[in-house]
């Protein structure tokens, strides 16, 4: 769109010379008019005037040609300085029409910091005026400090950027990623008139590249436990049996067990944790099937906080559950969901190790045109740092000791697999809050599974 400068610039260029001959000619016509006037005394009539001009016919030719050639030239840049404002007016139209019309947000601003042009992608995008007087650079950097410094390094030190990502909270409270490109804005005569900032929201993208790359990682883990747990699983079970025979064995032998009998017992405890390492290696690298049946949420949920009940106690941990009413179903199979619910549990438990409360709430809404129910897990233990929550879901990856890393991994394949994800936040010191988000099965998805059971 050009300003008003380039409109009347763009205009004299392309008149100029029309301008130039009406200007000769009216100064030639005032000229011959004085010298074929003679100087009187005095006031004369119109009609003496006109007696006194001389009868020079080729002067008056000379005259009545300059008339016409001024008053051609007139009528030609009048009509054409209406043709050109029409054409801009066009030209502007049509510009508009692409800015408004494309996905990213467009910004521009002058070598002063002044905003000159906002399309309606950028007003939606970072929540600012759609209609002049657009925001001052201050303002817009106050709002996206980032931004605001991408700008002010573009116009103060020419530093252009190229899909540089800056996250920022909007008004819904909602992190958004947004990934900006600075060009430099001239005008036709390559002369700097400031610049054009080109913005992006790419939350949903980022999180399918990170979606993408954890997926890879899983893969490359299911293929590395796979392997591990084929490796382990046979020789433990002969030592699991082989434990049994020699505690049968000293059993017949030493009438008096002691403390022989609480040796075997941490042996085969052992083994057994052992059993269920591998048990979630295999399952990490071959998820098994599940049928696509009905299932309470909240039934899955008030199930595990009932098995955990007593454990809680013990470690003086409170589990408050505040279910939403109307009991939504999910498709799936209960014993899983029952599985990531009871994950999620234990790591909340055993992140409270002075004790507190567990808030367990439900409630149901819409994202992407389907309804979810959001299960959250609200604890008061010692929260997670910024730098690991990215890799909360990593295979292998814990801040425990004693801890495999699978738990956690194993929860999101299984929510992820009935159509559904996992989000996290979390505070150091302060606690976290993890919500499973599940598909609500709908009357048709229902009616589906009635049919193929039958």
């Amino acid at each position: 769109m050009l300003r008003s400068q380039q409109e009347v610039r763009l205009f004299g260029q392309r008149y100029q010379a029309i301008f130039v001959g009406l200007a000769i000619a009216a100064a030639v016509l005032i000229i011959l008019f004085i010298l074929d006037f003679p100087r009187t005394q005095g006031r004369i009539s119109a009609v003496d005037a006109l007696r006194q001009v001389r009868t020079d016919w080729i002067g008056l030719l000379i005259i009545l040609a300059l008339l016409g050639v001024t008053a051609t030239a007139t009528a030609v840049t009048v009509y054409s300085y209406f043709a050109t404002k029409e054409k801009l007016a066009k030209i502007r139209t049509t510009a508009k029409a692409i800015l408004e019309s494309l996905v990213g947000g467009v910004l521009t601003l002058d070598t002063e910091g002044g905003v000159t042009i906002v399309n309606r992608a950028a007003c939606q995008i970072l929540e600012i005026e759609s209609e002049p007087p657009y925001p001052s650079l201050a303002k817009l950097s106050a709002k996206h400090l980032a931004l605001g410094g991408l700008i002010r390094q573009a116009l103060d030190a020419r530093q252009y950027v190229q899909d540089e990502d800056s996250v920022f909270v909007n008004s819904r409270n909602e992190s958004i990623v947004l990934r900006t490109s600075i060009s430099e804005q001239v005008d036709e005569a390559g002369e700097r008139v400031g610049i054009v900032v080109l913005v992006k929201d790419v939350s949903r993208l980022v999180a399918m590249e990170g979606e993408l790359r954890r997926r890879d990682r899983l893969a490359a883990a299911g293929t590395l436990a796979a392997g591990v747990a084929h490796e382990i699983r046979n020789p433990l079970s002969a030592l699991e049996l082989n434990l049994r025979l020699l505690r049968d064995e000293v059993k017949s032998v030493c009438t008096t067990g002691g403390d022989m009998e609480g040796y075997f017992e941490i042996l085969f405890a052992e083994t057994r944790r052992l059993n269920r390492i591998t048990s979630n290696f295999l399952r990490l690298s071959r998820p098994e099937p599940f049928p696509r049946v009905r299932v309470s949420v909240h039934e899955a949920v008030t199930q595990v906080a009932r098995l955990v009940h007593r454990e809680a106690q013990e470690k003086n941990i409170s589990l408050v559950l505040d279910l939403a009413g109307g009991n939504p179903d999910a498709l799936g199979d209960s014993t899983k969901i029952e599985q990531v619910c009871l994950n999620i549990l234990i790591n909340a438990m055993q992140a409270m190790p002075t004790g507190g409360v567990i808030h367990i709430t439900s409630a149901t809404g819409w994202s992407d045109r389907r309804k979810f129910v959001h299960l959250s897990f609200a604890d008061q233990g010692v929260g997670i740092a910024p730098e690991n929550l990215p890799r909360l879901f990593d295979p292998y990856f814990t801040t425990r000791s004693d801890g495999t890393g699978l738990g956690l991994a194993n929860a999101d394949r299984i929510v992820t697999d009935h159509g559904g994800k996992i989000l996290v936040e979390s505070t150091v010191g302060a606690g976290t809050v993890v919500t499973v988000c599940l598909p609500v099965a709908d009357a048709e998805e229902t009616d589906g599974v009635r049919e193929q059971a039958i």
